[in-house]
């Protein structure tokens, strides 16, 4: 039910941790990711059996196809609250995973993400085996209409966040081999190895590029809470808050070619 952005989640393969003699898989991503295809599949093959039989019945209404549409309509219905159960709950593990995001931004993310888990949750157990067709259907409208007005905010929020925390990571690792530089700089400066200039040039470019990252950090943080504001359009946050997003790629790759060209010219002061 969400859009391609997922397919840019999957990281590797699963990983298996040997405990004592027993071997336990741990819950990762990775681990996340597989549930989310298997469910995902679950509901697809649902959803078609579903379909298969509402044409059926549609054709030709007897009570026979008209119960086997009630089961499918069923089964269908339920595999789809479980399917964004898991799909909400790894998008969770992949931002708990996340070593860019701060905690607190890690906790406002989670309230919204379990809150969505506990609602479908919630409805999967409200389905009754004796449901008529019609109670099914609107049944059915009632997830509709929480996904359109609470699941797919969350999940835009949890989908920037994920592309945000990637970038802050590694931002703050071109950081630390920036202050690894500055330190040998300085070293170099005090044994007379190494000059001020043009160091004091250089390193100004530089800040400037570190500081443009934590600018647009700040404005996709601010964007992305416009989609639960009425007064714009939720789609287009969205959309803004990716196109801000893409804005720190050419400046990480500035930053990256700014620390290569002043290490090669420190060792060649050597």
């Amino acid at each position: 039910m969400k859009k391609a952005v997922l397919t840019t989640l999957v990281l590797g393969s699963l990983y298996l941790v040997l405990s004592t003699s027993i071997h336990a898989q741990t819950f990762d991503f990775n681990k996340a990711y597989q549930d989310h295809l298997y469910n995902l599949t679950l509901y697809n093959q649902a959803y078609s059996d579903y379909q298969d039989a509402k044409n059926s019945y549609l054709a030709n209404k007897t009570l026979s196809l008209k119960e086997d549409a009630r089961q499918k309509t069923l089964n269908m219905l339920r595999s789809r609250d479980q399917m964004m159960t898991v799909y909400m709950q790894m998008l969770k593990q992949k931002i708990v995973e996340d070593k860019g995001l701060s905690g607190e931004d890690k906790n406002n993310i989670f309230v919204k993400i379990d809150s969505e888990v506990d609602w479908y949750k919630s409805d999967k157990e409200k389905y009754n085996s004796n449901d008529s067709l019609e109670t099914l259907f609107s049944r059915s409208d009632e997830a509709r209409a929480r996904y359109k007005a609470n699941t797919l905010l969350t999940i835009d929020e949890a989908l920037v966040d994920i592309g945000l925390g990637e970038e802050i990571a590694l931002r703050n690792e071109h950081e630390a081999v920036y202050s690894t530089l500055k330190t040998a700089i300085d070293a170099g400066v005090a044994t007379g190895k190494l000059t001020r200039n043009p160091f004091n040039h250089w390193l100004t470019d530089i800040d400037a590029t570190d500081s443009m990252l934590k600018q647009n950090e700040s404005d996709v943080r601010t964007r992305i809470q416009k989609i639960y504001n009425q007064s714009y359009s939720p789609q287009g946050s969205f959309e803004a808050s990716i196109e801000i997003l893409g804005l720190g790629v050419p400046q990480l790759s500035q930053f990256n070619k700014f620390l290569t060209e002043v290490l090669n010219y420190i060792k060649n002061q050597q």
